[in-house]
């Protein structure tokens, strides 16, 4: 399972625009060029960060009792 292209993990315009629409936000071009100057620089590392991180690794303060205790 390889890294996807960037283009795949940020939104259009468009994409972004109806998101913003549903949520009843009407942001101009410039404040939805800033949101995916944004996105293009947090999701591949995020993408990279869940990607580097092992399935079997519980999320952090999880407790998990010892199967050798019981």
């Amino acid at each position: 399972m390889g890294m996807e292209p960037e283009s795949s993990l940020v939104p259009s315009l468009d994409e972004l625009r109806a998101l913003a629409r549903a949520q009843g936000v009407e942001p101009t071009d410039a404040d939805l060029e800033g949101v995916l100057g944004f996105l293009r620089t947090v999701l591949p590392s995020l993408r990279e960060l869940e990607e580097a991180t092992q399935r079997d690794v519980p999320p952090a303060g999880l407790y998990l009792p010892d199967p050798e205790a019981a």
